[in-house]
This record gives C-alpha cells, sequence and structure tokens, in this order.
C-alpha cells in the first residue's frame, strides 16, 4: 500500500495505469490468506488444509514480496523498457473493422461448434454450466474461441472508437451483453471480469476518460456480483429457465452465509494462490530440489496444442495439486499458482527478485507504448488487453503471460487488425510513435512532456 501511495503521488501514476492495476490486484492476492490466518485457523471454503504446516512461513512469503517490489517499480520506470518500447512497431487504424469482427467471430463459433460436438449441440454444452470446464480440458485449440468471440465483439467498440457512430455502439453492447451472459451461465467469472477490465480500459484511453467516482462505484458492484456468481453457480442445467430456478435457489440457502458478498476475500479466489508461494518455500531444498529454469521450458511447450502433443508437462497448477493434494481430482478442479512461486521453485529468492523485476520491465514497456499512442485506438486495444490480463498472470504461472495471454488475445486482435487492413495501400505497422489526444484526457506526465525525448521519435 505505500507503494501504491509513492507512485500515485510522486510519479503521477493514474488508476488504470499497468503499475497501478498490478498493485491494487497484487495486494488483493497476497494480503487475505496471511491476514485470515492471523486471525483465525478455521478451515472453510477454499483454505487450504495445509495452513497449519504453512504457518511458519506465511510471513517470510509476505517479506519476499514486499522486498522485490521496489525492483518491480525499476524496471517499470527505467530507461531500458522506455527503450523497447520506442522501437516496437505500431498499428495505423484500420477502415475494415467490421469484417475484422465478422470474420473473427464467425471462425470463433465455427471452432465452438467443434468443441461441442461431444454434447450434441452448442447449446447443450452451455448449459453444463460450470461443468462445461472439465470437458475444455485437453481442448484448448477449441476453447480459444470463447476469448476470441470477445475480441471479435471488441472490435465493433474500435469502430466506434474511430467513427463515433451510435449503430456501431449499439452493436458492440449487444455483444458484450451477450457474451456476459454466456459466461455467466458457465459461471466463468475471469473471462467476465477479464471482459470488464478491457473493456473500461479500451473506453477510458481511445474514447473518453471515465471519471474516478463513476469507476469505483462500478468496480465496487461488479465485484459483489461476482462474489454472488461464485456462489450461485452450478452445473447441468435443463434449460436457461432452470438456470434463473437453481441460481434463486442456491441464493436462499446461502442467505445466511457469513460475508457472502465479500467470500472470495476471506475463504474464495484470493485466498488461493499465495498459499502456494509458503509451501514453495517450506518444500524447496527439502522435500524437492530447486528446478534450476525446467518449469519455464515445460512451460514454452505450452504453446504446442495437446492434440499435437498429447504428452505435453502438464501445468504448475495440475502438478502442485497432485504433489501437494494427492491425484483423483476432478479436471476442472485446481489451485491457482501465485506467479512469484514459480520463481522460487527454480532458483529461490533470486528467482523471485528475477521475477518481479522481469515483470516490472514487461509492463513498463507496455506503459510507454501505450503513452506514445496515445489514443490510437489499434495500440490502446492491444495495451488493455494485455493490462487487463494482469489479474489473472498474478494468480498464474509463467504460461500465464508467456503462452495464455498472446494465444486468446493478442494473437486475436493482431489477426483483426491484418484483416482489416486487407487492400490498404499503407502498411499496418509503423515505427514512429504519433501523438493523438483523447478528449478531456489531461497531459501526459512526467518525461511524457518533454519535447526531446525518445517517445516523440527523437533520439
Amino acid at each position: 500500500m505505500p507503494l501504491l501511495i509513492y507512485v500515485v503521488r510522486v510519479k503521477k501514476a493514474r488508476i488504470f495505469d499497468p503499475i497501478t492495476q498490478f498493485l491494487i490486484f497484487l495486494t488483493l492476492f497476497v494480503i487475505p490468506l496471511p491476514l485470515r490466518a492471523y486471525m483465525t485457523k478455521e478451515i472453510e471454503g477454499d483454505i487450504t488444509e495445509h495452513l497449519p504446516q504453512l504457518l511458519p512461513y506465511m510471513p517470510l512469503a509476505v517479506f519476499m514480496t514486499a522486498m522485490s517490489l521496489p525492483l518491480f517499480i525499476w524496471g517499470y520506470y527505467s530507461r531500458f523498457a522506455e527503450r523497447v518500447a520506442s522501437r516496437l512497431p505500431r498499428p495505423r487504424t484500420v477502415k475494415n473493422l467490421g469484417a475484422a469482427s465478422f470474420v473473427l467471430g464467425t471462425f470463433s463459433i465455427f471452432l465452438l461448434i467443434q468443441l461441442a460436438r461431444s454434447t450434441d449441440g452448442l447449446v447443450n454444452f452451455l448449459l453444463l454450466g460450470y461443468g462445461a470446464s472439465a470437458e475444455i480440458y485437453g481442448k484448448g485449440h477449441l476453447a480459444i474461441g470463447f476469448p476470441w468471440l470477445f475480441i471479435a465483439s471488441m472490435f465493433l467498440l474500435y469502430r466506434y472508437a474511430v467513427r463515433r457512430r451510435r449503430l456501431d455502439l449499439g452493436l458492440a453492447v449487444a455483444a458484450l451483453l451477450l457474451l456476459s451472459g454466456i459466461f455467466l451461465l458457465m459461471g466463468s467469472r475471469n473471462m467476465i471480469m477479464y471482459m470488464g477490465l478491457t473493456v473500461v480500459l479500451f473506453w477510458h484511453h481511445a474514447v473518453r476518460p471515465v471519471p474516478f467516482k463513476k469507476l469505483a462505484t462500478l468496480g465496487l458492484l461488479c465485484f459483489l456480483a461476482l462474489n454472488l456468481i461464485g456462489f450461485l453457480r452450478a452445473s447441468n442445467y435443463q434449460s436457461v429457465s432452470d438456470f434463473w430456478k437453481e441460481s434463486t435457489s442456491a441464493y436462499k440457502e446461502t442467505s445466511n452465509v457469513k460475508g457472502r458478498l465479500f467470500y472470495t476475500l476471506t475463504i474464495g479466489e484470493f485466498i488461493v494462490p499465495f498459499e502456494t508461494f509458503p509451501q514453495m518455500i517450506r518444500s524447496v531444498g527439502n522435500d524437492m530440489s530447486p528446478q534450476f529454469g525446467l518449469t519455464y521450458i515445460e512451460d514454452s511447450l505450452l504453446w504446442i496444442p495437446s492434440v499435437i502433443f498429447p504428452n505435453r508437462p502438464p501445468t504448475l497448477t495440475h502438478w502442485y495439486m497432485e504433489t501437494f493434494y494427492g491425484e483423483g481430482h476432478v479436471l476442472n478442479f485446481g489451485r491457482s499458482f501465485f506467479f512469484l512461486s514459480e520463481g522460487y521453485l527454480n532458483f529461490g529468492f533470486l528467482g523471485v527478485l528475477a521475477t518481479m523485476l522481469a515483470w516490472g520491465l514487461f509492463f513498463g514497456v507496455v506503459n510507454f507504448y501505450m503513452y506514445a499512442d496515445r489514443g490510437e485506438p489499434g495500440a490502446v486495444l492491444l495495451c488493455a488487453l494485455t493490462i487487463a490480463f494482469i489479474y489473472r498472470g498474478i494468480a498464474g504461472d509463467f504460461s500465464s503471460m508467456f503462452v495464455g495471454l498472446p494465444e486468446q488475445s493478442l494473437s486475436a486482435a493482431v489477426i483483426g487488425m491484418w484483416i482489416a487492413n486487407v487492400g490498404s495501400k499503407t502498411k499496418l505497422w509503423r515505427k514512429r510513435p504519433v501523438f493523438r489526444r483523447v478528449p478531456g484526457m489531461p497531459a501526459i506526465p512526467g518525461r511524457y512532456q518533454s519535447t526531446g525525448g525518445i517517445l516523440n521519435g527523437r533520439r
């Protein structure tokens, strides 16, 4: 929290900057479990059964996290990150955005139809609800249709940012609401949250700045709603009306549960990932040997679809479940793996420092890249998709950012821009940043205001 105040007050970071989003979500994933363990040792909800064994290592895990944060900030604001950002190509504003949305959407629906063949249709697949995640296991090359369908809808919002026509906005809102309903039926809170963050980030930087008060109110309401989704989600619905009946019944049954609206912070999603860090501190060097980079190599193999490489190494999530909870768990059940835990698993505390530095450099590049092309919808879309993924990256291993982000989001966005640029006489990518002010957006802070910096094309 002190570092968050520092970057906001001293460095003038804004709420939608990558560093602010990172520190907010890092706090949400780190603090709840130690705080709850200090207040009570009761095992309930998603609290690990290994909590008594992990308690002696909890303070050290928090200390290592805090000690590594200055490296993140140094890498984030480093000259190196700025230079890398200045050398990355930037997309031009493309025009055939409707075609990009149509082609991506059609292809995504085709993939989902193939995914649902085992359940006799896409509607039956969606009615599996939360149980659909078990059907998806091993079919990632087809399940990618879900996030790509979201990217297709984002191109409608992209078109509105360029043309400012209400029809485009109406189509985008309709598509996003339909997708939200689908993910609500499937109990996919991660996708709903990712969609919401991406849309708000894109709107703020490419369309119109969002006032902080409205954002805070909307954020609180969405957070409470996502907590309710976690309580109400179920599996194997007979129809859409059956979904509402079961949801209402589940709501009544849990109406007396204390802290239902905040359960993700007390016994739910934000509690789970951080447990892996003290577990690694406890185990590495005692029950298991350091991996010395092996997990990063195995994570890279996840680029190969399982249909081509069925014996590829499991993700750290499944490895962790089999190692510390035993085998025999259902395929859609797991424990999220905290991003610093993999660094410690490989190189101990040095791995934690290196991981935090790498994250700082990466999101520093994203930050400089975004502000160099202030308001350019294509660049903003790429940055919004990346910043919104922070939430999932913290609660994941190296493959989340290295494989998941490009595969699920960035690749579809780039393909869509290429489709939208087909037939144009100009190249899609350019080298020099072009400033484009968004109405109502304040001046760029710090060194961006200078007239001789790297980001305005001078060296």
